[in-house]
């Protein structure tokens, strides 16, 4: 299975403690996240997907306690809700997985006009 991210790397960039068990629900829910759009990733990502994969983990690291904010002295901290369910891809992550994994969009529009033809 590839590895996209660690405890130390979603510990690192959220600023928050994360456990092993933790950065593994998080990476489960990260991989299917990101396979559910693209297919199956290999054991060398392209860094497009390693980029996206390291914004949902970062984003789906819970808060301490489930805190909100808090306040220690003159410094005040405010944690934004994790996400941890439901489609976590935006449509600009979709897009870059999709350019990263060599496809396309979505669907494309033909852009040649056709010309009418009169007459038998």
């Amino acid at each position: 299975m590839v590895e996209l991210f660690t405890a130390a790397t979603l510990a690192a960039l959220s600023g928050r403690p994360v456990s092993s068990e933790t950065a593994a629900a998080i990476h489960a829910w990260v991989l299917a996240e990101i396979s559910s759009e693209i297919g199956p990733i290999s054991d060398a990502p392209p860094a497009g997907v390693t980029a996206v994969a390291l914004e949902l983990g970062k984003a789906a690291v819970p808060t301490p306690g489930g805190a909100t904010s808090t306040t220690i002295g003159p410094y005040s901290a405010t944690y934004t809700a994790s996400r941890t369910s439901g489609d976590g891809l935006t449509h600009d992550q979709r897009a870059r997985l999709r350019k990263a994994a060599g496809r396309g969009k979505a669907f494309s529009i033909g852009t040649v006009v056709p010309v009418p033809r009169f007459g038998p």
